[in-house]
């Protein structure tokens, strides 16, 4: 039973980060079906699939354990979003920053170089997004659907990531 929600969520992060590396090629990068690059977007995919949603979905479990459900609920939404944006999203972003160029084959001492130059910036952009959203995520949308509300909000992010990891 614990295996299809680790499924489940790989197939939604997977179709949902199709997505927006789909809206970053064709309507932000602004190009045509011809140039659509399929494989990038299938890639970009396979990581939602096998690492993003069950990372996702194993770090919001553990989050549950973490902080104690004897509080109320904006202590308990604070709480989380605190360590999910001190812990886990500087460790994840950077996992990301490496992984997408990874894919796409690019050789690791560009990556280095890539990520010395946009890291920072990046996790500027990811706190002006993040923390709200994330806020609202663990306090009031129910355990089995954070997941899912994040990777709504993750569109949009999800487009500024493939356009800066995949220049």
């Amino acid at each position: 039973m614990a295996l299809r929600g680790y499924i489940r969520e790989g197939l939604n992060v997977a179709a949902i980060m199709g997505a927006g590396d789909s809206i970053a090629q064709l309507f932000i990068e602004k190009k045509s079906l011809e140039q659509w690059d399929t494989g990038r977007t299938a890639r970009f995919s396979a990581l939602g699939l096998l690492f993003v949603g069950p990372i996702l979905r194993k770090w919001y479990l553990t989050l549950e354990t973490l902080v104690s459900k004897d509080q109320p609920s904006l202590t308990r939404g604070i709480k989380k979003m605190v360590i999910d944006q001190t812990v886990f999203a500087p460790t994840f972003t950077l996992a990301m920053s490496f992984m997408v160029p990874f894919v796409n084959g690019e050789d690791t001492e560009k990556i280095k170089t890539r990520i010395r130059n946009s890291y920072f910036s990046i996790m500027l952009k990811n706190y002006m997004l993040w923390p709200a959203a994330q806020f609202v995520n663990f306090t009031f949308v129910p355990l089995p659907y954070q997941v899912m509300y994040a990777q709504f909000i993750a569109i949009i992010w999800n487009c500024y990531i493939s356009l800066i990891l995949n220049k």
